[in-house]
């Protein structure tokens, strides 16, 4: 399970995602990643593969100017 969590701190203790896991999206908030088997949605989104939280980051996520 992927997810995104709101605050640092409520990452579960099952988190595997520890590289990259500050998210910038298009409206300036910050939020973190999170892959494990905890579902998050209590504090966050979750998503149940890799392809459902890309496809969100691609809509979500604020894009890098080149």
């Amino acid at each position: 399970m992927y997810g995104i969590i709101y605050n640092i701190e409520d990452t579960p203790n099952d988190n595997a995602w520890t590289q990259g896991r500050e998210i910038e999206l298009n409206n300036g908030t910050i939020v973190f990643g999170y892959e494990g088997q905890t579902d998050v949605s209590d504090v966050g989104l979750s998503f149940q593969n890799a392809i459902e939280i890309s496809n969100w980051l691609d809509e979500n996520r604020k894009q890098e100017e080149i």
